[in-house]
């Protein structure tokens, strides 16, 4: 005989109540379950933004072009919104690897949204269009040096000049725009995009000292006695160069920095090899292979990891196998082979796996995780240019790098120990432009808050919108949409621009399907699922500020904020009553 199970017997005959309906506070609501909380509207910061390194408002400009946010001028209003942050929306949208992608919580229902592509778009619109950055605040009387004419220091003078302050900019280059401009080729950023960019920042008014090396023709005290604050932004435009007997003396031996400022100075006129051997596996190695296939020579590329440890994009790689460089993997360099005239090819060891225990095994550099297999071979060629990293020329500057090779800045960018000397980009750790742009940004920001006397500004605790806080099927799938890429046909000469933007209608379409992490956009669900009627909408009402809540009539059910597509809506009112 089975022995009863008083559970399953309960559980099976179980009567269950008649239905009926309830009216009032008492009005069944979802699962049955009322609580002492009550939705609250709290605006987040998207996942977007928090992983832009510019810290773009991309949920803004997004909302912007998507009719959620009424304007005259839609592509106007957007272009405006990023411009706030980053000045350079036509150069980020096509260089930037777009981290905010890999943040957006749209990757968890479909594909992210294409931000990059659509900035480029917001980008583009902005030039054709003639926009101008917001004219100078009033003149506050003060004066900045800003050291370096790159990315860091065109973000820190464009920042400053809005708020009214006078800058001058010491650059030791002839033109102004940084690696942009001396290590990125035309193919990646059409020329006449990034001048437009700068010369938007220039318009402004700032004073421009070309040619000028502080430390060299000017000291950095000099500026300090003659300046009200000081921002260093020297970028990382020192090569490294192929730590083996010879390379530094060696006709043709050079490093990948030089050899494509070279190119941005002499053009076409550059010498060059008939066959240049690249060492490297990070996007710059490719701009170099790239680049010397367009001056008519051959490209080989050397790795000393395989294929899927290469430190380089996906479509950088494909990109230059796509146009004719070859690749060799997992490969050492152990010596230079030079003649006569100079480099004749290198000598190389084929690499392996070290084993688990061994002296950087589990390395977080991939390089150091292999060692050479004792087998040796030739590579000829008569080029051979290191792409092996870079570091900042703090020649003149050693007072404020204390031995270092980087800059050491405090949270504020103030570099510790000088009172007005403030420092951010490649000089404190070679990152992404558009960290870059963010450190000249934040610096300024803290360079104002000097001049003014006031405290220096600090980051606030910013809640980042959770998917898991999101009712994503509320919208409906849909796919990313995708740029072009030009394949030319004839690769040598050509240095025309390669990516293709999207057209506005695409661009519109892409915009839409944002999600607004974090944002009320007016999409009704909780009006239309309040159980007692209990919210409601205020369509003329300001941004985020869509629906209102009647706490006399809500029984905290949480239904509107399980159905918001946004998370704008937590249940927190009333905690801990």
């Amino acid at each position: 005989m089975v022995e009863s199970n008083p559970i399953l017997d309960f559980a099976i005959n179980y009567q269950f109540p008649e239905y009926t309906e309830l009216e009032g506070t008492d009005k069944i609501v979802a699962f049955g379950d009322s609580s002492h909380k009550c939705p609250i509207y709290v605006r987040q910061t998207p996942p977007c933004t928090a992983e832009c390194p510019a810290g773009e408002d991309i949920r803004g400009y997004n909302r912007l072009l998507n009719g959620t946010e009424k304007t005259e001028d839609a592509w106007k209003a957007s272009w405006e919104t990023i411009v706030k942050m980053n000045p350079f929306p036509a150069v980020m949208g096509r260089i930037c690897p777009h981290p905010c992608q890999k943040g957006c919580n749209r990757q968890f229902h479909d594909e992210s949204v294409a931000i990059n592509a659509l900035e480029q778009a917001v980008g583009n619109y902005g030039i054709e269009a003639g926009l101008k950055l917001p004219e100078p605040g009033p003149d506050t009387g003060k004066r900045v040096a800003v050291i370096g004419g790159g990315p860091a220091g065109l973000s820190a003078a464009y920042q400053l000049r809005r708020r009214g302050h006078a800058v001058t900019i010491y650059d030791a280059n002839e033109k102004l725009g940084g690696m942009v401009l001396y290590g990125i080729m035309g193919y990646r950023v059409d020329r006449k995009v990034l001048e437009a960019e700068i010369r938007r920042i220039t318009d402004l008014g700032l004073e421009l000292k070309m040619g000028v090396r502080v430390g060299k023709d000017v000291t950095l005290d000099q500026l300090e006695a003659e300046y009200d604050a000081v921002f260093v932004g020297v970028g990382a435009q020192v090569g490294r160069t192929l730590p083996v007997e010879g390379f530094n003396t060696t006709p043709g031996a050079t490093n990948a920095i030089d050899f494509l400022r070279n190119y941005e100075v002499l053009g076409d006129d550059i010498p060059v090899g008939r066959k240049v051997i690249v060492i490297g596996d990070g996007n710059v190695a490719m701009d170099v292979a790239r680049l010397a296939l367009r001056l008519g020579s051959e490209a080989v590329v050397v790795s000393g990891v395989p294929r899927e440890e290469m430190a380089c994009f996906q479509n950088e790689f494909d990109d230059a196998v796509n146009e004719g460089a070859v690749m060799h993997y997992l490969t050492g360099i152990t010596g230079l082979l030079a003649g006569a005239g100079g480099v004749r090819g290198l000598v190389c060891s084929r690499m392996v796996r070290k084993e688990k225990g061994e002296e950087g095994w589990n390395s977080p550099i991939p390089f150091f995780r292999y060692k050479s297999s004792g087998e040796t071979f030739e590579i000829e060629g008569d080029m051979v240019v290191a792409a092996i990293g870079q570091s900042a020329d703090m020649q003149g500057l050693e007072s404020i790098v204390n031995g270092n090779s980087w800059l050491k800045v405090d949270r504020h960018f103030r570099i510790p120990g000088k009172q007005k000397v403030f420092g951010g980009g490649d000089a404190i750790k070679v990152d992404l432009i558009t960290t870059a742009v963010g450190h000249g940004r934040k610096a300024a920001e803290s360079i104002d808050a000097f001049l003014k006397g006031e405290p220096l500004p600090e980051q606030g605790y910013r809640e980042v919108t959770k998917v898991q806080k999101q009712d994503v099927l509320y919208f409906f799938h849909s796919p990313q949409a995708k740029r072009g890429n030009i394949e030319p046909e004839e690769v040598v000469g050509n240095h025309d621009e390669l990516l293709q933007a999207l057209s506005k209608e695409e661009a519109l379409a892409e915009s839409a399907r944002c999600m607004s992490c974090g944002l009320c956009f007016d999409c009704k669900q909780c009006v239309s699922f309040c159980p007692q009627t209990a919210v409601s909408r205020f369509r003329d009402n300001p941004e985020g500020e869509k629906v209102y809540t009647d706490y006399s009539k809500c029984v905290g059910c949480h239904i509107c904020s399980l159905v918001c597509p946004s998370g704008y809506i937590q249940m927190g009112m009333g905690d801990g009553l």
